[in-house]
């Protein structure tokens, strides 16, 4: 390709705009800045609703043309949309990138596409996680998972010119799983937008109740049951209502739910009652970006993650970025590089819901270091903004294309 020529970029998304979930909000975060370099972007996804809102089947936003072809279901996985094949085959890109992988129907268009276009385009993936990332082993889903596995490791390599990891250490599964070649794999790490990091501290007294906050889809690999379920035992747990070792009291507390309700609501609705945590326990359906953002910044004071497998957990460095402390499991792939245990948060196994309960007590019964952290994080989520996540990922583009890319 020529020095310095415009390209054509194509991202295929099964999920975008008004979706905000971590991979969405990848996405966005990357196509934004190519737009903003002059380059011509386009995102490919499907119609499915975020909540029941009125969308264009093309429409621009931020400089990104919106595609959205009709998808028979909401299925990810299962998701057929028929649109999509003429699409790729009717328009020519330089370069086509894809989020997520398993997704059958929308695998099969790309591979057709490669084979009728290959000398004039570039695929590139970010997995975000492996297919079927929980490794489910029972049941249909263990079976899907198996021979899903199989078929991926048949294409994978011959379909994708290269692939980003989101994290240092994802090359290795995606060898171990599907056997893609670690020397096509390029680290282009998560990040958020430098406007997301606020100014200043939000000041809250010691007096005050404390909010904590989860962010994300209402399913059950999310581990909102297990947040819940923690809770329950600060609350209702003797030990928990004693003085600490420093003569403190835990501070009491309130918990707010955010997310678009999923597969796991119902359960999650039954537990509260259950429980009889309706009193402290709030679920916030799809919040707009504004309440989330004032919630995050002006009431939380404590962010939790605690879901069964996460890339990354955009969601933490946001809520770093509004100056809460936090908290994910280790089955976080990024833990290690987003939480110093004790300085800037904790973090535990998921499902151990004692220890949890034991990390929010800790934080709770100890104003000067939950203000610490939140402190602490409020500089630290600088180190993740993506104006210096870029330039790995234009790199990448350069090497591909072999054409130069000026920021």
């Amino acid at each position: 390709m020529e020095t310095g020529k415009k390209l054509k970029i194509a991202y295929v998304i099964p999920r975008f705009y008004p979706f905000k979930g971590g991979t969405e909000v990848n996405c966005y975060s990357l196509a934004v800045r190519m737009v903003k370099l002059g380059h011509e972007v386009t995102v490919i996804t499907t119609d499915v609703k975020y909540r029941n809102e009125t969308l264009a089947r093309e429409e621009v936003i931020d400089g990104i043309k919106i595609v959205r072809i009709h998808a028979f279901s909401e299925s990810l996985y299962a998701g057929f949309y028929p649109g999509l094949l003429s699409y790729l085959l009717k328009h020519n890109f330089d370069l086509i990138h894809a989020h997520g992988i398993g997704f059958i129907w929308r695998e099969f268009c790309l591979i057709l596409t490669k084979i009728v276009k290959a000398r004039k385009t570039k695929f590139i993936v970010t997995p975000h996680g492996p297919f079927m990332a929980l490794n489910d082993k029972e049941g249909l889903r263990g079976i899907a998972k198996k021979y899903g596995t199989i078929l991926l490791r048949t294409y994978l390599n011959w379909l994708y010119d290269s692939m980003v990891q989101v994290t240092p250490n994802q090359k290795e599964w995606m060898y171990s799983e599907y056997r893609y070649n670690p020397d096509k794999v390029h680290l282009v790490p998560n990040g958020i937008d430098e406007s997301i990091i606020e100014k200043r501290l939000f000041v809250h007294e010691a007096e005050e109740k404390v909010v904590i906050t989860f962010i994300g889809r209402m399913e059950y690999y999310k581990g909102i049951q297990e947040l819940i379920a923690a809770t329950y035992l600060l609350k209702r747990n003797a030990k928990y209502k004693k003085e600490n070792e420093n003569g403190r009291l835990m501070a009491d507390f309130e918990v707010k739910i955010m997310g678009r309700a999923g597969n796991y609501t119902e359960k999650l609705k039954d537990q509260i009652e259950k429980l009889k945590a309706e009193d402290y326990v709030e679920l916030v359906f799809s919040p707009s970006d504004e309440e989330r953002d004032r919630i995050l910044y002006e009431e939380s004071q404590i962010n939790v993650l605690p879901s069964k497998w996460e890339a990354t957990g955009i969601v933490l460095l946001e809520a770093m970025g509004k100056g809460n402390a936090v908290i994910s499991t280790r089955q976080n792939q990024a833990v290690d590089l987003i939480i110093e245990e004790g300085v800037n948060g904790n973090s535990y196994n998921f499902g151990d819901e004692d220890v949890l309960a034991d990390i929010l007590y800790n934080m709770l019964s100890n104003f000067d270091l939950r203000q610490s952290m939140r402190k602490e994080n409020l500089k630290r989520a600088k180190n993740f903004t993506w104006e210096g996540v870029m330039p790995m990922y234009l790199k990448l583009i350069e090497k591909l294309t072999s054409n130069k890319i000026s920021i």
